[in-house]
């Protein structure tokens, strides 16, 4: 972790030196190139890990469709095709979700004309927004699995 945010700095740091200046409101400034770079690498790392989900989920319905045709032993099977800790289809929904939060909180900011630190806010709320709706259908997809 150390080594990431180490690398982090090392790389925007030098961006401030040619930068132009963001002004907020009167007297508040921030450089610009140093919000709209990592805002970017973060979209752009949302959007891959999306896609490799999706791509994942495809591959293992692929397999286990491969492993039914081929009438794999009943233990090699079990090993292959038991659930993961980690279910992919609620992963693939939560970014989903974060992707469609981003999108609308976007939307929203490229409706109020004045860029500034509300933008910021809009985004973020509709970010949390998307945790919420992602943690109430953990919650009923929980409840659900306990009644059967």
């Amino acid at each position: 972790m150390k080594k990431l945010i180490f690398l982090f700095l090392a790389f925007t740091a030098p961006l401030g030196v040619f930068a132009e200046d963001y002004h907020f409101t009167e007297g508040t400034s921030f450089t610009r190139q140093l919000f709209e770079i990592p805002a970017t690498l973060f979209a752009a790392w949302l959007v891959i890990t999306f896609f490799i989900s999706l791509v994942r989920i495809i591959l293992d319905h692929r397999l286990k469709l491969k492993m039914i045709e081929k009438e794999v032993s009943d233990k090699v099977a079990e090993q292959i095709l038991q659930p993961t800790k980690n279910d992919t289809k609620s992963q693939a929904f939560k970014w989903f979700l974060i992707l469609a939060g981003m999108g609308v909180g976007l939307g929203l900011v490229s409706v109020t004309t004045p860029f500034g630190i509300h933008s910021i806010a809009i985004i973020v709320c509709c970010l949390s927004l998307s945790f919420l709706g992602y943690f109430s259908y953990l919650k009923r997809s929980e409840n659900n699995n306990l009644n059967k």
